[in-house]
């Protein structure tokens, strides 16, 4: 039982340590708006657009989440990267 809590305890001490460096930090920021700007791309285009129906390949939307997408990349390449 010691050494199972002892896994633990040096998991969550490294865990902490990296979750307190910079880059880590500023990664996570990104991800959160990639995935909100992912995720909200088809009101974005209602809304820009003034209508309900949206096809599958309006540009605001498609540039939601494209910029969404890159967003997200570009906090995994930081983590893996500048994190370690």
């Amino acid at each position: 039982m010691n050494l199972l809590l002892g896994v633990f305890q040096e998991f969550w001490d490294g865990f902490v340590m990296r979750l307190q460096m910079p880059a880590v930090i500023v990664a996570v920021i990104l991800a959160a708006v990639g995935l909100g700007l992912a995720l909200v791309g088809r009101k974005a285009a209602e809304v820009g657009r003034k209508t309900k129906e949206i096809e599958d390949d309006d540009s605001i939307m498609i540039t939601f989440k494209v910029v969404g997408m890159l967003l997200l990349f570009v906090s995994v390449a930081i983590i893996v990267f500048r994190g370690m």
